[in-house]
């Protein structure tokens, strides 16, 4: 090393870093906040996972629940006789639940609140229900005093959807009342479900927990249980205890079903969804990451060129390359030191950045959202080796020429001059200066390409995080849209069984006040099934035009008298059907009074209406025969009048005899708006984190640029061109630049996009066909971040340009 102490040529470099802090505190930042998002972003999954877990432990969440048919009763101790008779000591803790449809009215001044839901009681002896514990949010927990008293408490996912307060006078049908005392989350409705879609369901649907004696008093089955849920002891194999339990009831002639806790819809929906979300997090974490890496080997690789001129020197006089190659390497290594011990604040910020869209998207009482070191660690990795890297790629290059080549520094450094002498060929409109950032762009080629797809990454990700937000937006408008066409406000009201048509109560539904039309229907669960494949829908049979409300024919033509089916696009597309394919519906035909069997139909898919859920299957009444339900009706669709109340109308719905629930028709795009609310929230940080990302490269890009033109600069000067025209002509250049980035990014983005939405989105919401968009607000977005801010960033240099020392810049030896 020629005798030269290593310490001087890291005081050396120090001193490199506090000539060019801004460049370097820039430059550090961006790999901050690259690694840190993208860390957090990563550490989705886990967190979520670990939450759940932790959540359904600490509420003691069963193994197994053993639920008798609906209206089905045995007495207090029956069924926990039998299923600790078929597992013996496997059993930890048996306990016994009655559980019953009701309607749940906690209306107050001002708002009307009433919905289907659920009443579930459980032994309070103990002082706390056993299995399936409560996680009290706001006011207080159930107490053994309680078991017998009319108090309970409302599922907290129900009441903040609806932000009632902790306290809530409670009526039930019949005119019962139950006072909430508070609001608790139980394992079984972390997640409550909506029909046609898997989440979204606590707009519409409440659960209320009481004590085991309240319950059977208000459903009047005074010492009778439907229900039990049971934990098994810790290593005790799940499936086998199912079987068990199964052939034990079947032996005692008891008709239940027997779930395991996986199977559970919350279960498996919390676990599903963290493992799909984060394949979609993962996408914009290693996007973020690679446009941070590139943009800060772009950078950091420019700074050292920077110094390529005094490399030059310094082997003109004869010093050791190796010698001079430690300076630059250690200012290299420097930059992704400081970026990496930034990124731990920039992941924990991240951390806290998106603890409260967590807390929003999962309705968990146990949120656990720890730094993952390990995450952290090999995001910090690429954050510190592209640097180093960066540094050694063009200290490799300068040592390795005459040092009259390099001090040759700027463009005319690069071999042959770029795509320079393409451009010479191409007519350009003005003089020399004019032509200059066009020159200039094609004279370094694999800087431009570097800062293009640097940007253009971040573009991307601006793009299609915003696209996400905007898709999710306009699926919700189209659903809503087709639901409430040509019948603003239309409700749904479900029978409690099937009832011939014209009959008193349906009569009762279109003489409620307020209730324009009222058009009676059916509805009945059903299953599609084509090529191997198979969705659970639900079938309607609605006339084309019924007067009320109809579905719309987005291709084919709508359910004819003796057609076929009118099916979503996406149901289409998960079958492999289209217009006049056949198809297979699986649905109930009615035998008794209560009484059903399966029957399968073939048909063919007459059309696809515009709904993007797939749930609704639609056929012309004249389908009644095959379901055995001529002259019958479950469900009446109500258009209510022009500028009635709709509370009113609603309470004097559910007022009517043989009426089980009344909802909007745009219910489940309601859900769905609900859900994504959340979700929304974590693509808005990184997309915030993505601009952020974006205007830094920028500011760096212009700095770099200003120290490494500084020669050019002065030339320029001294040939009496002024400050302004240079500044000018920069902007033009980067205006170049930022455009070819952004059409990067606005191309990568779409695809993005429409690969999220085909696979990503298609796997996590299997039920919704994604209408991709993209709004003029995020094209606006992209434009910010890909052109304006990296062509107005040099206008921040207008000072350093104007207080140049010319005849210093101009020096070749100092």
């Amino acid at each position: 090393m020629s005798g030269v102490p290593l310490r001087l040529w890291l005081r050396w470099s120090l001193r490199d870093l506090r000539l060019r802090w801004p460049v370097v505190a820039a430059t550090a930042l961006v790999l901050a906040v690259g690694t840190g998002l993208s860390a957090g972003l990563s550490s989705a999954e886990p967190w979520r996972t670990g939450s759940a877990d932790a959540s359904f432990a600490a509420l003691r969440a069963h193994d197994l629940r053993v639920t008798l048919p609906e209206g089905a009763r045995l007495p207090a101790g029956a069924l926990e006789r039998r299923v600790r008779g078929a597992l013996g000591s496997s059993a930890a803790d048996v306990q016994e639940r009655l559980s019953v449809p009701t309607q749940v009215d906690v209306s107050r001044p001002g708002r009307t609140v009433l919905v289907p839901g659920r009443l579930v009681g459980a032994d309070l002896a103990a002082g706390r229900p056993l299995v399936d514990g409560l996680w009290t949010e706001r006011g207080r927990a159930l107490t053994a005093r309680d078991d017998d008293r009319a108090v309970g408490v409302l599922e907290a996912n129900f009441a903040e959807h609806h932000e009632l307060p902790a306290t809530a006078q409670i009526r039930l049908p019949g005119g019962e009342r139950l006072r909430a005392v508070g609001q608790a989350r139980s394992p079984e409705w972390f997640v409550v479900a909506q029909e046609g879609v898997g989440f979204g369901g606590e707009s519409g649907y409440a659960v209320v927990f009481a004590g085991l004696a309240t319950a059977q008093r208000l459903a009047g089955t005074p010492g009778a249980v439907d229900e039990a849920v049971l934990r098994l002891v810790p290593g005790a194999d799940r499936r086998a205890a199912q079987r068990r339990v199964e052939a034990a009831l079947r032996e005692a002639g008891v008709a239940a079903e027997v779930v395991r806790l996986d199977q559970e819809s919350a279960h498996s929906m919390l676990y599903r969804d963290a493992r799909n979300d984060q394949k979609l997090y993962t996408v914009f974490a290693l996007l973020l990451l690679g446009g941070a890496a590139i943009a800060a080997f772009n950078l950091v690789s420019r700074v050292v060129e920077a110094q390529r001129r005094e490399i030059g020197v310094g082997m003109a006089l004869g010093v050791d390359p190796r010698a001079l190659a430690l300076r630059p390497l250690l200012l290299g290594a420097e930059i992704a030191l400081l970026g990496v011990l930034l990124g731990v604040a920039a992941g924990y910020g991240a951390t806290a950045a998106l603890r409260p869209a967590l807390d929003e998207l999962l309705p968990l009482p146990v949120l656990q959202t720890p730094f993952q070191t390990g995450l952290f660690a090999r995001a910090a990795a690429v954050g510190f080796v592209l640097p180093f890297a960066a540094a050694a790629l063009p200290v490799w290059r300068a040592v390795r020429v005459a040092p009259v080549q390099a001090i040759r520094t700027g463009s005319r450094s690069a071999r042959g001059g770029g795509l320079a002498p393409l451009v010479r060929r191409v007519r350009l409109g003005g003089g020399s200066l004019a032509q200059l950032p066009v020159r200039n762009v094609a004279r370094t080629p694999r800087r431009t390409v570097l800062t293009v797809l640097g940007t253009g990454a971040v573009v991307a990700t601006v793009v299609a995080l915003g696209g996400m937000v905007d898709s999710f937006s306009a699926t919700i408008d189209r659903a809503q849209a087709e639901h409430g066409r040509g019948a603003p406000g239309r409700l749904i009201v479900e029978l409690d069984r099937p009832h011939a048509q014209g009959d008193a109560d349906l009569r009762g539904i279109a003489a409620v006040p307020g209730v324009a039309r009222a058009q009676a229907l059916v509805h009945v669960p059903a299953t599609l099934r084509a090529g191997g494949e198979a969705i659970d829908s639900g079938l309607v049979l609605v006339g084309p035009n019924d007067p009320v409300w109809h579905p719309s024919v987005q291709e084919g033509e709508a359910a004819g008298p003796g057609g076929g089916v009118l099916i979503a696009q996406r149901a289409a597309e998960q079958l492999g059907l289209d217009v006049g394919d056949a198809v297979v519906v699986r649905h109930p035909v009615r035998t008794g009074a209560a009484s059903f069997v399966l029957r399968d139909t073939p048909t063919v898919v007459s059309g696809l209406h515009g709904d993007p859920f797939r749930h609704a299957v639609y056929a012309d009444p004249s389908w009644a025969p095959r379901l055995a339900l001529v002259g019958a009706s479950n469900r009446v669709q109500v258009a209510p009048a022009p500028g009635a109340d709709r509370d009113a109308v609603l309470r004097g719905l559910l007022a009517v005899e043989g009426v089980a629930s009344v909802q909007a028709a745009t219910a489940t795009a309601d859900a769905f708006d609900t859900a994504m609310s959340a979700f929304g929230g974590i693509l808005r940080v990184g997309w915030y984190a993505a601009l952020v990302l974006a205007l830094l490269m920028a500011f760096n890009v212009a700095s770099v640029t200003a120290d490494e033109r500084g020669r050019e600069h002065a030339t320029l000067f001294a040939f009496g061109v002024r400050p302004r025209a240079v500044v000018g002509l920069t902007v033009a250049e980067y205006l170049l630049v930022g455009l070819l980035a952004t059409l990067l990014g606005l191309a990568l983005g779409r695809l993005i996009i429409a690969w999220v939405a085909g696979s990503l989105v298609a796997d996590t919401f299997p039920e919704i066909g994604l209408v991709i968009d993209l709004a003029p607000v995020s094209l606006a977005a992209a434009a910010v971040a890909g052109i304006a801010a990296i062509a107005l960033s040099p206008v921040f240099l207008v000072r350093r340009l104007q207080r140049m020392d010319v005849p210093a810049a101009l020096r070749v030896v100092e």
